[in-house]
């Protein structure tokens, strides 16, 4: 390709926005402009353009794919096609959609490695959330599937066995992928010659069994958009509430899951003293965001860029608990997040999160309630208020 074509080279989608006030969906042009990392949105309605190419830095590439939600000037698009042929073979062939379910048994002991290895293999968490199966549920998400009465009531108890975690994934060949994974029996069992080659890290993580037998994966796109459908789409009340009594709100910032820092943060956090006890990922619209950070306004010189990043991309929201029910949740958290400054964080508390994972105040890599009083406040907009 010449450079003068790279330097054309853009990524064409259709995208819906559901406009409130009118209580309907339009339907907009967005366009990617690959070399000046440029976003322009045609309304196909008005046949007007509603945002000329813009350079917006809080958008990359990787945040353009069919399923995904972006954030430009505040305005929530959905991703819902290709506009071009173009665009549909540079990316339907790879960036495919999957979803992966895992199991009360597993994820408690395992979450953390499980998000890192698969972000380090270049499969990205695109939604996620922690469900709460009710054996009503559980009849309901399994009455589309193949009918073996041995694999259902095994797989019944295991999900009424507390909660679980879904996830929706986006990666290169991602169904293929994750089923090899499945199916994977260690480096000493009878592998099958036709699944795609793992990675080292990826067979390490599913050679062990309560690995592999604790999550459930669909096989094919066609199940993995049922799957999908089912967990994020029906609006079926699912999503595990949260406990309410000493917990706290963690917010994983957008610029650490697009850092691919989503797993270390997740691990951090289980592996010293918390547990997480609700969860769901979210893309905030920048009001949202200005009514959450209202506190900090015209207190903190940050304000402004603190609502900006919040708004920039997906968000991971965490009720969290201490695993000693005697200390406050609250304190030891905040603790354990340490000061706003991560520069600060690194001279005086090197083994808190913001020390490891943070860059500047804006992205510190982490949000903690810090008034006791807030938790409750908090922790019911971003589970109960926010939809």
């Amino acid at each position: 390709m010449t450079s003068a074509a790279q330097a054309e080279r853009r990524l064409a989608f259709v995208a819906e926005w559901y406009q409130a006030e009118a209580a309907i969906i339009r339907t907009f042009l967005v366009t990617y402009f690959v070399a000046d990392e440029a976003v322009e949105v045609f309304d196909q309605r008005s046949k007007k353009t509603f945002l000329r190419r813009t350079k917006i830095p809080e958008l990359t590439q990787r945040d353009f794919f069919v399923g995904s939600k972006i954030n430009v000037f505040g305005r929530q698009f959905d991703i819902v096609d290709y506009a071009d042929e173009a665009t549909r073979s540079n990316l339907a062939k790879y960036r495919k959609r999957g979803f992966v379910l895992l199991k009360n048994n597993m994820w408690h002991k395992h979450l953390g490695k499980f998000l890192k290895t698969l972000i380090n293999n270049k499969i990205n968490i695109n939604n996620g959330q922690m469900v709460q199966f009710t054996p009503k549920m559980v009849t309901l998400f399994l009455s589309g599937k193949p009918k073996n009465e041995v694999v259902s009531s095994v797989l019944m108890n295991e999900l009424l066995a507390g909660p679980a975690i879904s996830l929706e994934l986006i990666g290169d060949n991602v169904v293929e992928i994750m089923t090899a994974c499945v199916k994977y029996k260690g480096p000493d069992g009878v592998n099958d010659s036709s699944s795609v080659k793992l990675s080292s890290s990826l067979e390490e993580l599913f050679e062990q069994e309560d690995v592999r037998y604790g999550i459930y994966c669909p096989a094919t796109e066609e199940d993995v958009a049922i799957d999908l459908k089912f967990f994020f789409e029906d609006r079926l009340s699912i999503m595990k509430d949260c406990l309410f009594k000493n917990s706290t709100l963690a917010i994983i910032k957008p610029h650490s899951i697009k850092d691919g820092l989503l797993g270390d943060i997740v691990d951090e956090i289980l592996a010293n003293g918390f547990n997480v006890t609700a969860m769901r990922m979210i893309l905030m619209a920048r009001i949202n965001c200005e009514e959450f950070y209202e506190v900090y306004r015209g207190i903190l010189p940050e304000y402004i860029p603190m609502v900006a990043q919040l708004a920039s991309g997906v968000c991971m929201c965490l009720e969290i608990a201490s695993a000693d029910p005697e200390k406050s949740s609250y304190g030891e958290f905040r603790t354990f997040c340490g000061p706003m400054d991560p520069e600060i964080a690194k001279l005086l508390r090197p083994h808190t999160l913001r020390a490891k994972f943070g860059k500047s105040k804006v992205l510190n890599a982490i949000h903690c309630t810090d008034l006791p009083d807030d938790t409750n406040l908090e922790l019911q907009y971003m589970f109960k208020i926010l939809d």
